[in-house]
């Protein structure tokens, strides 16, 4: 019964061993073997490098034909007009070709190229380099019956192929895709002067001699910096959402006698100015020019309304800009006296009226009251009789930084206001009814 039971298992080892040889046999046999129309995923349309290209002429079936020309290391655009090209554009155009690869050869030798929608072709690219071959072109037919690829052959070589289709999209480009579309040619972040005029409103942005962007009136005061960064951020990358026309010639017709918004912009590489007239046909987006510019233009509507602002937008209502953690001194005088705080190494001490120390936490508290101390409104007028500040009853001096830089602001109440004016302001600046509250409430509890 044992020797039988061993017989048994023998004969299925046996079997299982056969099975697997045939199966090994087969694999072996099938990956030897390689139909005629399989192409290798590695094989590129073109083994080129992209620095060779010095020029592409882009042919579509339908529509105009425009060339690119590299020219001292630049991209150019030669017809119908010349026009500066988007170099980053072209860029990622010249790595999708020159990356592609083939997904499968369909037929070595169509009898018929139209059955591919390559006779004629949908999109032409014609190309010449400074190398060999010289010049080369790709055509590109129709897309496959599952759209998932894209027919294409290169001349001179009979084989019609495919594409995946991602590449149609990235090679068959359009003249407005390949055009430099920048509407502010200036660098944003180099910017030294932003002058804003609209509906009767007219304000100036100015660096001052540290860089930093004041609010010119006159006089200059501090402007809002992160209400500064977001108009930078608005020209930074600025682009044409639509060419209307390729010169200014008609500029009545697009409301630039009456501009919604006009803006003076000056950088270190010299001065443009950007009018925005009135809106196109469509209603979502306003018609523009730029000095240095020849085409009128759109941009979007959000751009406007963002340089829509008033003077009280633009300013900066803090009064202080210290970090609290960069706090080494603060001098307070209140009508309930006087105190002088400093920080040794890690501990806050009490150096005036008497010395001792203090709560770190209470004194970060403190710090952080007088931090968030900030204007509502700039109330008309920059007489300190006028606002009860020739004789101010609040006085906080904070000392911070590496550099001992020293703030001060000086406050007081009028009636029911209360007005404070930091030392570098001209004007002073109306604060919330409680501001004053909470100041005195974090004192007290050191």
């Amino acid at each position: 019964m044992k020797s039988k039971k061993y017989l048994n298992t023998l004969i299925a080892l046996a079997i299982l061993a056969a099975t697997w040889a045939a199966f090994t046999y087969y694999d072996k046999r099938k990956s030897s073997e390689k139909p005629k129309n399989e192409t290798s995923k590695q094989e590129k349309v073109f083994s080129l490098d992209a620095q060779h290209i010095q020029s592409v002429t882009f042919k579509p079936r339908e529509g105009e034909a425009f060339t690119c020309r590299r020219e001292a290391g630049k991209w150019t655009i030669l017809g119908p007009h010349p026009w500066g090209a988007d170099q980053g554009a072209l860029s990622g155009f010249l790595n999708s070709l020159t990356t592609a690869t083939l997904e499968e050869v369909i037929d070595p030798h169509p009898a018929s190229l139209k059955d591919f929608g390559l006779d004629p072709p949908g999109f032409t690219l014609d190309l010449t380099t400074d190398t060999k071959p010289p010049a080369f072109s790709l055509l590109l037919g129709d897309d496959t019956p599952t759209s998932g690829g894209v027919y294409a052959q290169v001349a001179g070589n009979s084989r019609v192929f495919t594409l995946a289709s991602y590449l149609k999209n990235s090679l068959e480009k359009k003249l407005f895709d390949l055009r430099d579309r920048r509407a502010l040619t200036l660098e944003a972040d180099q910017l030294q002067k932003i002058g804003v005029e609209y509906k009767g409103t007219k304000w100036t942005l100015e660096k001052n001699p540290e860089g930093v962007w004041d609010l010119v009136l006159p006089p200059s005061v501090r402007a809002d910096r992160f209400t500064v960064d977001g108009l930078l951020s608005q020209l930074r990358g600025l682009t044409m959402q639509t060419i209307t026309a390729e010169d200014k010639k008609k500029g009545g017709e697009y409301g630039f006698g009456s501009p919604e918004l006009r803006l003076a912009l000056t950088g270190s590489e010299g001065t443009q100015t950007i009018v925005v007239g009135k809106k196109d046909k469509e209603g979502d987006r306003y018609l523009a020019m730029n000095s240095a510019l020849d085409p009128v233009f759109t941009l979007n509507s959000a751009f406007v309304t963002q340089f829509q602002k008033s003077q009280n937008d633009l300013r900066e209502k803090d009064l202080f800009s210290f970090s609290s953690f960069d706090a080494k001194r603060a001098d307070v005088q209140t009508p309930k006296g006087h105190w002088v705080f400093e920080r040794h190494e890690n501990q806050w001490k009490q150096t005036a009226p008497k010395a001792k120390n203090i709560s770190s936490d209470k004194m970060d508290a403190f710090l952080t009251r007088l931090r968030d101390l900030r204007a509502d409104s700039f109330p008309k007028g920059e007489s300190r009789v006028q606002y009860g500040l020739d004789k101010p009853t609040y006085r906080f001096s904070i000392q911070s930084g590496e550099k001992n830089v020293t703030e001060s602001v000086e406050a007081g109440k009028l009636g029911d206001h209360i007005y404070a004016r930091r030392s570098t302001d001209p004007g002073p600046g109306e604060l919330p009814k409680t501001a004053l509250d909470d100041i005195e409430k974090a004192l007290s509890e050191l």
